[in-house]
């Protein structure tokens, strides 16, 4: 997505200067400002973000990744770079920082509003209209997309060792449109790249790509059930053991239990509420990131649901016992494995 968005001002810029600029040039100064972001991002975020952990208030860590997300996007449309792309490279760099899971906690409750209001407007935007007096190419185009792309992602997999039959599921699971679709397309027409009209059209053999998928995926699992009859296993399959463990704390004690668990090559997910231990920890390279265990949300983004274990290292006692009532609550299944200081 990011090669696409960053190139549609490139071509806008093209159409609009007169003789015809280099294209190399207008490429270089969108390569210039992509990469002052990064590197300015990747020296820059992780420092700020730590004096705002260090506050301790929840709200002004969500308020500064907003702040980010919302500065890099307007800072990349001064430059003649689509907001999109900006919000875009935000979300990259805030994900690849160690407060990830803290920011994705406190985001969570405005994800499902804001999907929804995305996809309420690209519903809103679809017309109608066209579908009715372009119902041949309508139907036409959509069918090429499937087929097209199902034949890419067929491809694909039996590139990467793929069985046939995991070749033609995963064909038939992926063959529609993504939504990122929609921001091109809003991008290029904003930056006169693309007719209005095109748009219209794209837009509508997209979404109807995303509401045709989910039955070539049930048709697809009816006709393999029928072709491909799977014979019972002659014993009791265990369980595959492939959760992460959780290290709730990661003080002395919890640095052993992630040693040791490095040292089995099991893979686990460090939390820990001192944003200064964080910072030490991660110095010596260990996984660690910011959070509070104790708090459902965060659990919930660092897949607690799916782990194996839950390691409950927490120094302060009140703390340690209501996350285990939490976790108890919450994960039922999941066993927990806590220090005792005492009898």
């Amino acid at each position: 997505m990011i090669p696409i968005l960053a190139v549609i001002p490139i071509l806008a810029v093209q159409d609009a200067v007169a003789g015809g600029a280099p294209v190399w040039l207008a490429l270089l100064e969108v390569g210039g400002v992509i990469a002052a972001v990064i590197i300015g991002g990747h020296y820059l975020l992780c420092p700020v973000l730590r004096l705002v952990a260090a506050t301790e208030i929840r709200e002004l860590f969500t308020a500064t990744g907003l702040l980010i997300v919302i500065g890099t996007a307007l800072l990349m449309y001064a430059v003649g770079v689509s907001m999109a792309l900006g919000a875009f490279m935000a979300g990259l760099l805030l994900a690849d920082s160690e407060y990830r899971h803290e920011l994705e906690a406190d985001i969570e409750p405005f994800k499902g509003l804001l999907l929804g209001l995305f996809f309420i407007s690209v519903g809103m935007s679809v017309n109608l209209d066209l579908v009715a007096s372009a119902t041949g190419a309508v139907i036409g185009a959509t069918a090429l997309l499937l087929v097209v792309k199902g034949l890419v992602l067929y491809a694909l997999g039996r590139m990467w060792k793929l069985s046939m039959l995991s070749a033609k599921d995963m064909a038939c699971v992926l063959p529609q449109g993504g939504e990122f679709a929609f921001v091109i397309f809003t991008t290029a027409v904003a930056a006169g790249v693309l007719p209005q009209q095109t748009s219209d059209f794209l837009i509508v053999v997209v979404s109807l790509s995303m509401a045709l998928t989910p039955l070539i995926g049930l048709g697809n699992d009816a006709v393999t059930k029928k072709v491909i009859k799977t014979p019972d296993p002659q014993f009791e399959t265990p369980p595959e053991d492939e959760g992460h463990v959780i290290i709730a704390g990661f003080g002395r004690f919890g640095q052993i239990v992630g040693r040791i668990l490095a040292a089995r090559r099991i893979p686990f997910t460090a939390l820990d509420i001192s944003a200064a231990q964080v910072d030490f920890v991660k110095k010596y390279g260990n996984k660690i990131y910011y959070g509070d265990a104790s708090r459902l949300d965060l659990l919930r983004a660092a897949k607690a649901h799916e782990a194996r274990a839950f390691v409950l290292a927490i120094d302060d006692v009140e703390a340690s016992l209501a996350t285990a009532e939490l976790v108890r609550k919450h994960f039922p299944r999941l066993e927990i494995y806590a220090r005792a200081r005492n009898r």
